[in-house]
């Protein structure tokens, strides 16, 4: 009976024992299971990383398109239109005008272009097939056989170091008008209202600031009239004309070409 007992005890507890060592070896398979995923993703996690970082390591390798004709000619001017952007790069000896360059935004071709005149900021380049280009802080030109064939507002005017090239009203200043002659570049400037004249000249990028003596702002009624005073000299700026006279004589007058 005793050995029954034993027995039949022994064969009440073979079913757990095959469960346990059955769970035994389905939680060990398990384990490694999720050990291997978990290594895998690991191991893919990684792969990707690298990946992502050789690639940002061959993007940063190769090189940008290069703007000027050799790398040791370095851009001293950039522009930029709505089309285009537009360089001034140095010559290859002293004296050398160096080179216009213009890439376009969008669909196009490079142009480089010797430049072939230069004063003070304005710089024209010239081609064998009769085409010119202008540039300067304020506008780009292009003349073919005499006639304009394309002329774009200068966003913006940079010198080789980042730095602005003009600049009109002062930071936190609101620009009442902006507007361009053959000679001048003009700015109304102030707070919530007129109080300040800004001119730039454009062949030797000048610039004056002159309190305003005077306004009439442009509204349905009038077209605005600014007048300015620098001692004995008075500038008087509508839409239709900039005069600068000095003691009651006209020395300059020209004509508003953009106004803004």
């Amino acid at each position: 009976m005793i050995f029954l007992k034993n027995k039949l005890h022994f064969l009440h507890f073979t079913p757990q024992i095959n469960f346990m060592h059955l769970w035994y070896r389905n939680a060990s398979l398990l384990a490694l299971l999720i050990s291997s995923l978990f290594f895998t993703a690991h191991e893919v996690k990684s792969a990707e990383v690298y990946s992502e970082k050789q690639s940002q390591e061959q993007s940063q390798e190769q090189p940008q398109e290069q703007i000027c004709p050799t790398l040791k000619l370095r851009a001293i001017r950039s522009f930029e239109t709505d089309r285009y952007h537009m360089y001034i790069c140095r010559g290859e000896r002293a004296g050398s005008l160096g080179y216009y360059v213009r890439i376009p935004k969008q669909m196009g071709s490079k142009i480089t272009v010797p430049v072939s005149q230069k004063n003070g900021e304005n710089y024209i380049a010239a081609n064998k097939d009769e085409i010119t280009y202008v540039i300067n802080p304020y506008q780009s030109v292009v003349v073919k056989k005499g006639r304009v064939i394309l002329k774009e507002k200068v966003n913006i005017a940079n010198k080789g170091d980042g730095s602005v090239l003009i600049s009109g009203c002062s930071e936190g200043e609101n620009t009442f008008v902006e507007a361009e002659t053959k000679s001048f570049a003009v700015y109304i400037c102030g707070g919530d209202a007129p109080t300040s004249y800004v001119t730039i000249t454009k062949s030797g990028n000048k610039k004056v600031i002159l309190t305003l003596v005077g306004y009439n702002s442009a509204d349905e009624m009038n077209k605005g009239e600014y007048v300015a005073l620098n001692e004995n000299i008075l500038f008087f700026l509508t839409q239709n004309s900039l005069k600068i006279s000095q003691d009651g004589q006209t020395i300059v007058e020209e004509k508003i070409l953009r106004w803004n």
